[in-house]
């Protein structure tokens, strides 16, 4: 790794095959700690290439505990950088299992990949426990919930097992490098279409197109603001309390545009509707949002739900997206879907 020490300490940048072969040193355990968090806090101090995050990712996703996909069933993933640091109940993960009650009739499936958090007050997992998801669960298991519900978890740390030679550096440095950007990159299901939330809209089309060098079919890559101003910040979200900005791969290409919540018809509302205190506070209101209740929460799930609609190609556009994501919540088969995840996932436990 000494060369690419060498090229980063004198300002360079490294090509997608030299970060390749950075990395599969990092996760093969050849790589000495000090190697390791220098290269991680250099590439951090200026924000990583397009090239480094291909080539690392390449690495990540050459080492993945992969997951078998029901045959016949394309997979979406709708996984955040997080990193926000605004503490939501969990969208992404609730928008993911409306895409899935829609999806699943149609032999799409969500397969949401996501870990704890570390600044956020309910990471995916943990908003999933406090529902009574299991997480613990084999592989086969989670083919089986992808089959009868649309939907499955893929808890990082199962599928990641060659981290655990980057992760004791990780900890140690305690800030924010690209191994954060590279997680919702590594599908251990293979997602070939994903909505991918950022914590800076600087991010938006970047990521975009190291998804299409990575081969991705389409993506939406979505950092949503806190208000209308802009000027409170953003999150990894669609929002419903400002605008949004969305750099889209379709067909080999990559277009970055906003959108407005009141021009897709739904109501701009203040982020302290969305906020919650911890998982259990996390759990209600998805059970509620499943429930049909109405509101904010209700709106920026189908809003995020609609957009990985439109990325799995079951939604021609957002307002098509946003009316069968509805009709998941209001029919019951959003939850119903999430009432067969728990039933799977304590069964096999």
């Amino acid at each position: 790794m000494k060369p690419q020490l060498s090229k980063l300490s004198q300002g360079q940048t490294l090509t997608s095959d030299e970060t390749t072969e950075a990395f599969e040193q990092i996760m093969t355990g050849q790589a000495s700690p000090a190697q390791v968090g220098s290269l991680l806090a250099m590439i951090e101090l200026r924000g990583a290439t397009v090239d480094e995050l291909v080539g690392a990712a390449r690495v990540m996703r050459s080492k993945v505990a992969p997951i078998e996909v029901p045959a016949g069933m394309t997979v979406i993933d709708t996984c955040g950088t997080g990193g926000d640091h605004t503490p939501t109940f969990n969208i992404s993960t609730t928008a993911a299992l409306v895409a899935a009650a829609v999806g699943r009739p149609h032999g799409v499936g969500v397969a949401k990949h996501g870990n704890r958090t570390v600044t956020r007050t309910s990471g995916s997992s943990q908003g999933l426990e406090a529902l009574g998801v299991k997480l613990d669960v084999t592989p086969d298991v989670l083919t089986r919930c992808l089959d009868e519900t649309g939907f499955c978890f893929c808890f990082a740390p199962a599928h990641h097992p060659a981290m655990k030679h980057a992760m004791p550096v990780r900890l140690e440095l305690g800030i924010r490098t690209m191994f954060n950007l590279l997680g919702p990159l590594t599908n251990p299901a293979g997602a070939g279409r994903q909505v991918m939330g950022v914590f800076k809209p600087e991010l938006t089309e970047p990521i975009a197109r190291v998804l299409q060098q990575l081969g991705a079919e389409r993506a939406m890559v979505v950092h949503g603001y806190k208000s209308a101003s802009r000027d409170q910040g953003g999150y990894c979200e669609l929002s419903v309390n400002g605008p949004s900005q969305i750099s889209e791969l379709r067909d080999g290409q990559v277009s970055t545009l906003d959108i407005d919540p009141a021009a897709l018809g739904l109501d701009v509302s203040p982020l302290d509707t969305l906020l919650v205190d911890g998982p259990e506070s996390s759990a209600r209101v998805i059970e509620n949002v499943l429930a049909g209740d109405s509101g904010p929460a209700r709106d920026i799930v189908m809003l995020n739900a609609a957009a990985a609609l439109v990325v799995a190609g079951l939604a021609d556009d957002l307002d098509n997206g946003l009316k069968s994501s509805a009709d998941a919540i209001d029919t019951g088969a959003a939850r119903e879907a999430l009432a067969t995840l728990i039933r799977i996932t304590n069964d096999a436990s």
